[in-house]
């Protein structure tokens, strides 16, 4: 029987006024990616992929969030979902 990998599927993001949900890695694995696949596939930098599955961004570059939208066929928000605290009452 395989091990559970300990890496987060899902991370968590806090702001001023909520958060948001970076879920590149829950995708990558419902779709039975990886990321190597998916980075040489689309030629997107390694570290640029890293910074979207843990959220270590200051900026989103749409052009990179298109390529993975096309090849893993879903939308921003699957990726990338931003919840506003006073939305969620």
């Amino acid at each position: 029987m395989g091990r559970k990998s300990n890496l987060e599927k899902i991370y968590r993001v806090e702001c001023e006024n909520g958060y948001y949900l970076f879920k590149l890695n829950s995708l990558l694995e419902k779709r039975h990616r990886t990321k190597n696949s998916v980075l040489v596939e689309k030629n997107i930098d390694f570290n640029t992929i890293q910074r979207i599955v843990i959220g270590n961004l200051s900026r989103v570059d749409l052009t990179t969030i298109a390529k993975l939208c096309n090849e893993l066929n879903c939308k921003f928000e699957d990726i990338i979902e931003y919840v506003n605290y006073d939305k969620k009452k």
